[in-house]
C-alpha cells in the first residue's frame, strides 16, 4: 500500500484551512513586500509558504507528519495508537516526503520572490 492515512475528517478540513489561510497570508505579503520595499526581510515569506504547503500535502495525503513520528492516528473522533507496524513505516516514509517537498516549494518561492526588484 503506498498511503496508509493517519488522519481524517475534521484533521483534513483543519489542513485545508489553514492551507487556504496561510495562501491569503502569502497574498497579501507578497504585495506589502514590494510596496514598504523590504529588502532583505522579503525572505520572511519562507514561514507562511512552508505552513501553507505541508498543510496542503498533509491534507492531500491524508498523513500528519507529527502523528506519524509519534505513532498515532486520529481517523474520526478519537486519538489511537497505530499497531501495524507496516502502515507506521508508510506513515512515517510519507512524511518525510512531505517534509522534504513543502521545503524545496517554500524554499523555492522564496527565492522567486527575493529575486524580484
Amino acid at each position: 500500500m503506498s498511503n496508509c492515512p493517519n488522519i481524517d475528517g475534521d484533521q483534513v478540513k483543519y489542513r485545508t484551512k489553514s492551507g487556504y489561510f496561510s495562501l491569503a497570508f502569502i497574498l497579501i505579503f507578497i504585495p506589502f513586500i514590494f510596496i514598504f520595499d523590504m529588502g532583505f526581510w522579503k525572505i520572511l515569506i519562507f514561514f507562511p509558504t512552508i505552513v501553507m504547503a505541508i498543510s496542503f500535502l498533509e491534507a492531500s495525503n491524508k498523513t500528519c507528519i507529527v502523528y506519524s513520528s509519534i505513532g498515532i492516528k486520529h481517523m474520526g473522533e478519537k486519538y489511537e495508537k497505530e499497531r501495524n507496524v507496516e502502515f507506521l513505516k508508510q506513515q512515517r516514509i510519507q512524511s518525510f516526503k512531505i517534509v522534504i517537498s513543502g521545503t524545496v516549494f517554500s524554499l523555492l518561492l522564496t527565492y522567486l520572490v527575493y529575486l524580484i526588484p
